[in-house]
């Protein structure tokens, strides 16, 4: 089961990296990562760019949430779906663990 994994990002430059950085070392190998910037006017675009071709990337005029949201569900492939800020952080098992204990009909783990 493939999962997509969708950073939000909006002026959040000094959080960025460790949220991608923890996004790409998940124990769960069958991910893509969606880095969505909505408009920064900090450095996330260069923090964004260092990713190459680990990370799909989205820039976008500031839309606000939903529109990023959108445009990251627009782009990805996976059955199941993660949205996280870009402050956010996530332990590397924790898509193992949602896999592990997704089942058909689940909308939020």
């Amino acid at each position: 089961m493939k999962v997509s994994i969708i950073v939000l990002n909006y002026n959040y430059a000094r959080y960025l990296q460790d949220s991608i950085g923890n996004s790409l070392k998940q124990s769960y190998k069958n991910t893509e990562v969606i880095v969505v910037d909505d408009g920064s006017t900090d450095a996330s675009l260069k923090i964004i760019e260092k990713y190459g071709n680990s990370i799909k990337k989205i820039s976008q005029s500031n839309k606000g949430m939903i529109e990023a949201s959108n445009s990251g569900f627009s782009e990805s492939t996976g059955e199941i779906l993660i949205f996280l800020d870009a402050d956010d952080y996530l332990y590397s098992n924790a898509v193992s663990r949602i896999v592990e204990i997704w089942e058909p009909g689940t909308s939020k783990v």
